[in-house]
């Protein structure tokens, strides 16, 4: 399967922001543990900072747990839109070419009922597969929009968790007093908002793209079934159109 580098790169960069924060954590509860009993009372805000600031972190990674839990492959749809454009539409334009009127020497070099009668159906079919062709195509531009939606998201992702990584590395520098450590507390929990509210915007915006493709992709389906599965024939007898018999299907060369 081929891989998504966008969706490795979000991974590493939560893997990155998991340390930042044990290691803000691991700092701050090492201060504190400085603190002499006598001046327990000291530390009181600084602990029920740190518990406002646990639960925004919970909420911050339900936010990515809803955001990142099925992310998506954009090299993958882009590999199918293109099997889409070089297996199926253009193959197909090439054979609508091919039986073109103006390509077929069955339209210059006979005559008769039965030549007639296939030259009124050679446009129908070459406009079904022309119809064919630009339905392949389609489809192709839809998958690409989808995957360069997806590619927005994951960037806004990674946006909002490199936001949140650098508020994170600031309050470990900052958490190694207690004076700084109130400081930090307060510098993560305003990183943790802006990156919810960051992650909160992306869905929001991948969602309304999802739905205008969703909508775009329902009407391809229809276009799909519009074409049918039949072949366009002539209601004339082709089968008669012999050169021998004499009848009125015969096919005549054109001298």
């Amino acid at each position: 399967m081929v891989a998504d580098p966008l969706v490795g790169q979000v991974d590493d960069k939560l893997e990155e922001l998991n340390q930042r924060i044990k290691e803000f954590f691991d700092k701050v509860n090492e201060v504190l543990s400085w603190v002499p009993e006598a001046f327990a009372h000291l530390i009181e805000p600084i602990q029920r900072g740190m518990e406002v600031v646990k639960q925004k972190i919970q909420e911050f990674w339900a936010k990515i747990q809803q955001a990142w839990n099925q992310p998506g492959n954009s090299a993958v749809l882009r590999l199918k839109a293109e099997m889409w454009a070089s297996g199926v539409a253009n193959p197909i334009g090439d054979v609508a070419g091919d039986i073109a009127l103006r390509n077929l020497d069955a339209n210059v070099e006979w005559t008769g009922r039965a030549a007639e009668s296939y030259k009124a159906i050679v446009p129908a079919q070459a406009d079904g597969l022309t119809g064919l062709k630009d339905l392949a195509l389609q489809i192709r531009n839809s998958l690409n929009s989808l995957a360069n939606a997806l590619d927005a998201f994951k960037l806004a992702l990674y946006v909002a968790i490199a936001v949140f990584v650098v508020g994170v590395v600031g309050a470990v520098a900052a958490a190694c007093t207690i004076v700084g450590a109130g400081a930090a507390i307060g510098a993560i929990a305003t990183g943790v908002s802006v990156a919810i509210g960051l992650i909160t915007a992306a869905i929001t915006a991948v969602n309304s793209y999802l739905d205008v493709i969703e909508t775009e992709q329902t009407a391809l389906t229809q276009k799909i079934r519009d074409v049918g599965s039949t072949w366009s024939r002539s209601d004339r007898d082709l089968s008669d159109g012999s050169v021998s018999d004499g009848d009125g299907s015969d096919w005549r060369v054109n001298r």
